[in-house]
């Protein structure tokens, strides 16, 4: 039976349509997305925003006795752990949207996961020394 060419019209601009309404909700969830991390020994949270910047952070009292360089390492420390949660949040997000398999939830979480990797084991060493 041959295919109606309405038909093939009305199924392609659907799934336009369904497309759309994806793409809009991840830009709107990828906008409101925020990650926070504390440091080990709770000197200080950051929180960063959807795209890894600083978008909060608190400092303890317990941080006040630190040197600045002590501080400085810590806080980049737990920006770089905050940013790492907000890869696997943006990856959980569009995974819930387009698929855990689809190319959409691998391409954006690859990216997000390349530039905010997992800090490694030295980076929390150095800052507890």
């Amino acid at each position: 039976m041959p295919l109606d060419p309405d038909d093939v019209v009305d199924d392609w601009a659907r799934r336009i349509e369904q497309q759309t309404a994806l793409t809009t909700e991840l830009s709107e969830r990828l906008q409101g997305s925020k990650a926070s991390a504390e440091s080990p020994g709770g000197e200080a949270t950051v929180t960063v925003d959807h795209s890894g910047g600083l978008a909060d952070l608190r400092l303890s009292a317990r941080a006040m006795q630190l040197s600045p360089d002590e501080l400085a390492e810590i806080i980049l420390a737990t920006s770089r752990r905050a940013q790492a949660k907000l890869a696997q949040q943006v990856t959980d997000l569009v995974s819930g949207l387009y698929g855990a398999g689809s190319e959409t939830a691998a391409f954006i979480g690859g990216t997000y996961a390349a530039q905010f990797p997992e800090p490694d084991d030295q980076d929390e060493a150095d800052t507890r020394r």
